[in-house]
């Protein structure tokens, strides 16, 4: 009777019933620990408030999709929740004591206790199978153990093979040096297009070189000169349609007129490099991190497979019952 007198258990209860209430009863929140036998249970109540915080944290209605995807991450998280409490992770780790530690000091209002005693009270209150914040670092730390796991460093025969797969994804923009001569819509007007076809005839009748040729256009903010240019570069210069003529265009003449945002260019193209995959030396330590992390997803997705045979699985949701179908 004395124990059900003290502010203490008071406060638990009434942080317990409000979370409760805020949070609906979600099996992975109980403050019963789960066992190896008990099922992780997602209710239609608990889809319902994932896809209200979707929606308060993005501004947007959550799809199929959406809640096919939130359902799969809380019963991943809860999944590798409990392998970390079965292996033990929670004990002597510095995070999870400290944390605790701070717990317990704010619910007994005690900053002065030894904290070997406030962690031993944290771990007969059973706060550490409780608290989201414990819950966070032992799912982040069961996934890179799990990711961490029989890691070894492959060899160069290894990497060059996953790199000969994948080296569009390496491969270098195609770029272009071009010069350009531009007529400016404000000062032409309505006769900017009949300029720019007399100039280009002009300048196809009677060759000049680029550099003079640039000095018959109209002032502009872009050099006339242009080195190494890429579509990317090229678009946020001009815009995508001038991009696109100018990497089309033939070498070493006068092609147009090209539209831009500003007016009317006269383009020469005088250089163009093929887009090409770098050499395997030089993007050797990327294909090596990029050859780790997707080494270190399939082992964790490979243990979430081993653990969703152990453990039943309820949930109440069409769209995540249809994803895991298809």
């Amino acid at each position: 009777m004395r124990l059900l007198k003290t502010p203490l258990l008071h406060f638990l209860i009434g942080g317990a019933l409000l979370f409760w209430l805020v949070n609906g009863a979600t099996p992975w929140a109980s403050s019963r620990p789960a066992s190896a036998l008990d099922p992780i249970v997602v209710t239609a109540a608990d889809v319902a408030r994932l896809r209200t915080e979707y929606t308060r944290e993005t501004g947007l209605e959550a799809t199929p999709a959406d809640e096919a995807a939130l359902v799969e991450k809380t019963v991943e998280e809860e999944l590798l929740f409990r392998e970390a409490l079965v292996r033990g992770l929670d004990r002597n780790d510095r995070s999870v004591r400290n944390w605790l530690i701070e717990q317990m000091a704010v619910l007994t209002n005690d900053r002065t206790r030894d904290p070997d005693a406030l962690y031993a009270q944290a771990e007969a209150l059973d706060l550490g199978r409780t608290d989201l914040v414990v819950r966070r670092i032992l799912v982040q730390k069961m996934r890179l153990l799990a990711a961490r796991a029989g890691e070894q460093t492959p060899d160069d025969d290894v990497l060059r093979s996953f790199y000969a797969a994948r080296q569009d994804d390496y491969r270098s923009p195609a770029r272009v040096d071009l010069w350009h001569v531009f007529l400016a819509s404000a000062r032409h007007g309505t006769a900017m297009s009949r300029d720019a076809d007399a100039l280009l005839a002009g300048l196809r009748r009677k060759p000049r070189t680029p550099a003079a040729a640039a000095l018959l256009g109209d002032a502009f903010s872009v050099p006339p000169h242009l080195v190494s240019q890429s579509k990317p570069q090229l678009e946020k210069l001009f815009g995508a349609e001038f991009a696109a003529a100018v990497l089309g265009a033939e070498v070493g003449t006068w092609s147009g007129p090209v539209p831009s945002s500003y007016g009317l260019h006269l383009v020469w193209v005088e250089s163009r490099e093929a887009a090409k995959p770098p050499s395997f030396e030089t993007v050797r330590g990327q294909v090596l991190e990029r050859w780790q992390d997707e080494h270190r997803t399939q082992r964790v997705v490979e243990l979430l497979r081993d653990l969703e045979l152990r453990y039943p699985i309820q949930v109440e949701s069409a769209a995540w019952r249809s994803r895991t179908a298809s």
